[in-house]
């Protein structure tokens, strides 16, 4: 059995953040250590933590003073500030993301917003963002929710970090159609959407999933339902003793994934444990009960191993830091932080620690934090920094300037970007190779994408055929291939279309080689015409005619398709010579005049729609596919000159079933016989006369007096 562990998986940076500052500070041990509410969910590194010296209180009364912790999930503002007041030290893990959150919502509440948090209502991260608007905050965990809070002027929308993009959307969606103006800020914290994302690609791709974490972690809980939807067997278990050998019986493949709050040497001993029990399972005859306890104890003696690396780690810590106390709350996960010596013109890693309206603040391991303008940010203009970092993002800078008049430091991203770029870029283009950029914006014929330097991509490039709104690709990560180069001019263009031209190519060799006649294939619906739609099978654009798209008759491809439809098709003929290819739509749908003599017995009264009238009767539909003739003597009991003289087309009427031909594909029906005549209609209108033939029978004159008999 093969294990596979999903590419993101484990601690993220906040709560990697927290454990190094709770580290530190039991090393330091200046009396008492407490952690205001369990530091993260994963009881096993709590407990750990514990043993440290570093205990979890739920309220400050009565503790004796020392040094307090502020769990990653953060607390309200008032509780803060009581704990600052109280006289203990005060330690903030909380994570960035959410502290990004907590100061949104106190901002949005200042300004007037009736602040709407999307999460878990009992979450303590939920909790904490509430308490920054004075409790003002309401709660939604779905769109059902959304649905039932009452209008406001204006509302401000944030969400948990650790909540699915999918539910945060349809949220704001509701309260866009029902409140006044909606200020949405989306703090969903980027690890978050990665694990959730590495998760689902991997649960599709295996038999079984593991999720690690702690049970009352909810960013594990919603990778376990996440996985869970995907129809993939999921487990949600904490450590290696809650794995069942028979969960793994006959399998091939296994996922692993965990938690954000989930150490490493947890997740590698779920791992091994695993491959463990797959080499048990291959065994010609199972394992017992009691070597399964032995195999269980002899594995114990190593997990004191990841306790010894975190001592290891703290002793560490505690010699190479160098920063004051008062910086703990700005601290960031640095390798170094011993202090640096800047010049002009280096070019160095740092970590965004903060961002504000028209500037980022970089810790670069120096005395202060290095300051990025929002212009030394991107190559290309952006309105928001958010545009392109968040906190906790590592990035390379340019040192401006080692100090201002200020006594700041001046960095640029924008130039140290430029830097690689160009280097990348002329390897690239000199080896054909393709290139990946963010679409900045639409600029006059083409748009502006960001390689690190500033590109240009010809609308007629962007793809095989004509694009009529080039905004939809605007924020996309988009591949394309240099078609120009010029460093001394700063000049880069773009072609997408090349590539798409290539992979089309190459798609379409291999699909005329494969397909065969009657095969049943997948398409893309990429054109229509008067006389049909040309569907794209895999390189090949195959022709699906009108008449082969329904059994109904219809008389325009778009009554039943639509250009970007996805559909199944079957192949009818192959021309590889002159590279055509048919198909059929209808062929593959169940054919309505199957078993049509035992729906429509002779003698049944049915509804039906009059489609076409013809100098001899009218055709009529039974149901989409089945259509039927009301012969001009059967319209009504009396002469009938023109079947437009007692019925219209589109008209509803009631049809009496006179005879099935399943094999021609023929009904008869008649009105007559279905129910009361129609009334006949008149031959006269205004200023007309209707010209007399002669031709006058008993019924004309006097089949009106026996209408009602």
């Amino acid at each position: 059995m093969d294990v596979r562990v999903a590419a993101k998986a484990g601690f993220c940076f906040g709560v990697r953040r927290a454990i190094d500052l709770a580290a530190k500070t039991a090393v330091e041990k200046q009396g008492p250590i407490y952690s205001l509410g369990p530091l993260i969910h994963n009881p096993q590194v709590v407990e750990l933590l514990t043993r440290e010296g570093i205990h979890v209180i739920d309220a400050i009364e009565g503790v004796e003073p020392g040094t307090i912790i502020i769990r990653s999930h953060g607390v309200g503002s008032r509780l803060l500030e009581t704990v600052h007041k109280s006289g203990f030290k005060v330690v903030d893990a909380t994570c960035p993301f959410v502290q990004r959150a907590q100061k949104l919502a106190h901002d949005l509440t200042a300004d007037g917003y009736q602040v709407v948090v999307v999460g878990d209502r009992k979450h303590p991260e939920v909790q904490g963002i509430v308490g920054w608007t004075e409790g003002q905050a309401l709660v939604v965990e779905d769109p059902v929710e959304a649905s039932q809070l009452p209008s406001f002027d204006k509302v401000g929308v944030v969400a948990q970090t650790t909540q699915p993009h999918s539910n945060f959307e349809a949220v704001v969606k509701v309260l866009k159609t029902k409140m006044g103006e909606v200020a949405v800020s989306n703090t969903i914290c980027n690890a978050v959407v990665e694990r959730q994302k590495a998760a689902l690609d991997l649960a599709r791709q295996v038999e079984i999933m593991v999720v690690v974490g702690g049970a009352e972690s909810a960013n594990t809980q919603k990778l376990t339902r996440l996985c869970e939807q995907t129809g993939t067997p999921t487990y949600h278990i904490e450590t290696s003793n809650q794995l069942d050998s028979q969960w793994f019986e006959g399998l091939r493949v296994a996922g692993l994934t965990a938690g954000a709050s989930t150490p490493d040497w947890i997740i590698e001993e779920v791992e091994r444990r695993m491959r463990e029990m797959e080499e048990t399972t291959n065994q010609e005859e199972m394992v017992n009960q009691e070597e399964t306890v032995t195999q269980e104890e002899a594995a114990k003696p190593e997990e004191a191993s990841p306790e010894e690396a975190v001592v290891e780690e703290k002793e560490a810590a505690a010699e190479e830091t160098t920063v004051d106390e008062e910086t703990t709350n700005d601290e960031q996960e640095l390798q170094q932080t011993q202090v640096r010596s800047l010049h002009s013109g280096d070019v160095i890693r740092g970590v965004v620690v903060q961002i504000n309206q028209d500037e980022v603040l970089v810790d670069v391991g120096s005395k202060s934090e290095g300051v990025i303008s929002l212009r030394e940010l991107s190559c290309c203009d952006v309105t928001s920094p958010t545009d392109v970092v968040q906190v906790g993002t590592e990035i390379d800078v340019w040192v401006v300037k080692a100090e201002d008049n200020e006594g700041r430091i001046i960095l640029s991203k924008n130039r140290a970007d430029a830097v690689k770029a160009w280097e990348h870029l002329d390897e690239a283009f000199k080896s054909e190779r393709v290139v990946t950029g963010k679409v900045r914006e639409v600029v006059k014929g083409g748009l502006l994408v960001d390689l690190g330097v500033r590109a240009f991509m010809p609308a007629s490039q962007v793809e095989r055929g004509f694009v009529e709104d080039l905004g939809q690709y605007v924020g996309l990560e988009l591949p394309a291939k240099i078609i120009e180069l010029n460093r001394g001019r700063k000049k880069v263009i773009l072609s997408r279309k090349a590539l798409l031209e290539e992979e089309y190519a190459g798609k379409r060799t291999e699909t005329l080689a494969t397909i065969q006649e009657g095969d049943l294939v997948k398409g893309s619906v990429r054109r229509l015409t008067q006389f049909g739609a040309f569907v794209d099978i895999g390189g090949v654009d195959g022709l699906l005619h009108i008449s082969e798209i329904s059994w109904h008759r219809i008389n325009h491809p778009s009554e039943a398709l639509k250009v970007g439809d996805e559909i199944d098709v079957l192949i009818l003929r192959v021309d590889r010579e002159n590279e055509k290819v048919s198909l059929s739509l209808k062929q593959i749908l169940p054919n309505p005049w199957d078993n049509i003599e035992n729906r429509y017995p002779v003698g049944q009264i049915v509804p039906a729609k009059v489609v076409r009238l013809v100098p001899f009767g009218a055709f009529v539909q039974l149901e989409p596919g089945v259509e039927g003739l009301v012969h001009i003597s059967h319209l009504a009991n009396y002469h009938v000159a023109k079947p437009e003289d007692v019925i219209q087309e589109g008209q509803g009427i009631n049809v009496k079933i006179l005879s099935v031909d399943q094999e021609g594909k023929r009904i008869r029906l008649s009105l007559r016989e279905a129910g009361p005549a129609p009334e006949p209609q008149a031959n006269e209108t205004e200023g007309q006369t209707v010209e007399d033939t002669g031709n006058v029978t008993l019924g004309d004159q006097f089949g009106h007096l026996f209408k009602d008999k």
